[in-house]
């Protein structure tokens, strides 16, 4: 057979990897799922093939240009063909599996999957090359990718709470300038968005909170109205609130604890909460917000009635973050659109 007869699947195989490679840069995750798609894939055929026309893999002694891979299949290969392509196939699907799982085990199912791969490339045309190198390169890419999405960032409110109770992290990107989220996030008004609204309201019906007014607009400039202190600040970078409460009383309130003595703050029947806003540039038009809450009981009868509170109330908490982050980061945007001369400050 000649090269014409490979052809089309030749073709064909190359742009599948060079489109995986670069959806590999947008959606890494998905990517994941489709190798492990792949493989699964893949360790069927063989075994089928292996079974049903085992011989049909002596073709690619003609197609490799490496004289060592046209010896081993012409010889020790052609005598042990279903016993090494059954063993070929229990590794793809072992790689599938690694990379449909996280952490180590996708790691592992990357270094899996890129040896496999290099290995075929000798095969020439019989494994499309240079396919094997770009398959290689996207599994590569999209595990700096995952990674560094879930690396976790160091965290500005670990000072005051390093072990808490309950922990909630929240993270998007945006595209605008840094100093531009932070101050759109300083200012966010979480009460503007009905949803959120409707939650407060739902939360202050469950509690029994009598009304009372709003003293100020704006995220930090409200929670300061409430009692709520400065921590830590970082101009245009990070801001960490603190305060004690007890999240579970009637008309709550706030009560600001010195940066100094936070961490070791121990008075009973209380709960110590922390959160922060924090952006990180990336580049100069783009950056990554994230805020994270922290709460840490500070006695054994408080932690109880806490955890109570927090598994009735913490889906509404969360749904405001997400609310929350959604609302700077299409705010952000919006007056970075609008407002050219901070693209060209920026």
């Amino acid at each position: 057979m000649g090269f014409r007869e490979y052809l089309v699947p030749y073709l064909v195989s190359n742009g599948v990897a060079l489109a995986i490679l670069t959806f590999a840069f947008v959606r890494p995750r998905a990517v994941r799922w489709i190798w492990a798609g792949i493989f699964v894939w893949a360790a069927a055929v063989n075994t089928l093939t292996a079974h049903q026309t085992p011989l049909a893999y002596l073709a690619y002694a003609a197609l490799t240009p490496s004289a060592f891979y046209r010896h081993f299949i012409e010889n020790w290969f052609s005598q042990h063909i279903l016993l090494t392509v059954q063993t070929i196939a229990v590794g793809q699907l072992a790689i599938a599996l690694l990379l449909a799982n996280g952490g180590r085990a996708r790691k592992y199912g990357v270094i899996g999957a890129s040896i496999f791969l290099l290995a075929i490339a000798p095969l020439g045309v019989g494994s499309a090359f240079p396919f094997s190198l770009m398959a290689a390169a996207s599994l590569l890419v999209m595990e700096w990718k995952i990674s560094a999405a879930t690396r976790t960032p160091v965290s500005a409110v670990a000072a005051f709470i390093p072990v808490p109770d309950v922990q909630d992290h929240h993270a998007i990107e945006i595209h605008a300038p840094s100093h531009l989220v932070f101050e759109v996030a300083k200012e966010a008004d979480m009460r503007a968005s009905p949803v959120v609204a409707a939650i407060f309201r739902v939360r202050g019906l469950i509690m029994r909170d009598r009304p009372r007014p709003r003293r100020a607009r704006g995220l930090v400039a409200e929670t300061l109205s409430l009692g709520w202190g400065v921590l830590s600040y970082v101009p245009r970078q990070t801001i960490v609130m603190g305060a004690a409460a007890r999240p579970w009383a009637r008309d709550v309130t706030f009560s600001a604890i010195e940066p100094g003595s936070f961490r070791t703050f121990s008075e009973p029947d209380l709960v110590k909460i922390v959160w922060s806003l924090e952006v990180e540039p990336r580049g100069e038009e783009r950056a990554l917000f994230r805020t994270e809450t922290r709460a840490v009981a500070t006695d054994l009868e408080s932690r109880k009635k806490f955890m109570r509170y927090w598994r009735v109330f913490s889906p509404g908490i969360r749904l405001i973050r997400w609310f929350m982050l959604r609302s700077v980061k299409r705010e952000a945007e919006r007056r970075y659109r609008g407002t050219p001369q901070i693209k060209q400050a920026a």
